[in-house]
């Protein structure tokens, strides 16, 4: 469920800019008391490491925020762990998505390179007197050069999500592309690759406006 509290859900986008748990070197299924302890030793670190001023100052108000969010106010602990839930799923469609690019691109170096195998290069050895025009031999293609492309098929489908979220409006635009090959022995070669794009409108930003 969406936050009511407009206070509560900045916090909660604050913190997403860095992992709390990664932070303090705990697991996400931390109890109050392992979080507590992370916290002090967290906090012995940054007073006893030499440091600027200033990140002293900026280390010693997330370790505030983690308390906050993580010990003392459930609810924002429940918001922020599921918007990390958001975050990991987004990235790991945009891994997937990387790689059924990088299997696309290589499948059409493949087949690229197969075209270029099947190129054919003819010449004709000089006629030592003049002669009739003889009748030109057919030149067939080389063994093993495999079937010709005779038809590629591209087909595009772009399907755009909306969803409420604690962030706010979450815009994800999904976009595959399949590509079919058939050759004239009446094979078909299908690769596809897919492309995730989100965009986020923060929930408060009719009130900045």
């Amino acid at each position: 469920m969406a936050t009511t509290d407009p206070k509560r859900a900045a916090l909660v986008r604050a913190l997403m800019e860095r992992d709390l748990y990664e932070m303090l070197g705990v697991p996400r299924d931390a109890g109050d008391q392992e979080i507590l302890a992370a916290i002090a030793r967290r906090t012995e670190w940054v007073e006893e490491t030499p440091m600027r001023h200033a990140d002293r100052e900026a280390e010693m108000h997330w370790l505030a925020w983690a308390e906050r969010a993580l010990v003392d106010e459930p609810e924002i602990r429940a918001e922020y762990d599921a918007a990390l839930d958001r975050k990991a799923a987004a990235e790991a469609r945009a891994v997937e998505s990387r790689q059924r690019v990088r299997k696309l691109r290589q499948a059409r170096d493949e087949l690229a390179k197969r075209e270029a195998g099947r190129a054919v290069l003819v010449t004709e050895e000089p006629t030592k007197k003049a002669a009739s025009p003889r009748k030109k031999k057919d030149v067939e293609a080389p063994a093993g050069a495999g079937p010709a492309v005779v038809e590629v098929d591209v087909e595009v489908t772009e399907v755009v999500e909306v969803a409420q979220t604690d962030a706010g409006t979450v815009f994800t635009d999904v976009t595959e592309t399949v590509v079919a090959v058939t050759t004239d022995d009446g094979a078909v070669e299908v690769t596809d690759t897919i492309e995730v794009t989100e965009a986020v409108i923060p929930a408060d930003a009719g009130e900045q406006a």
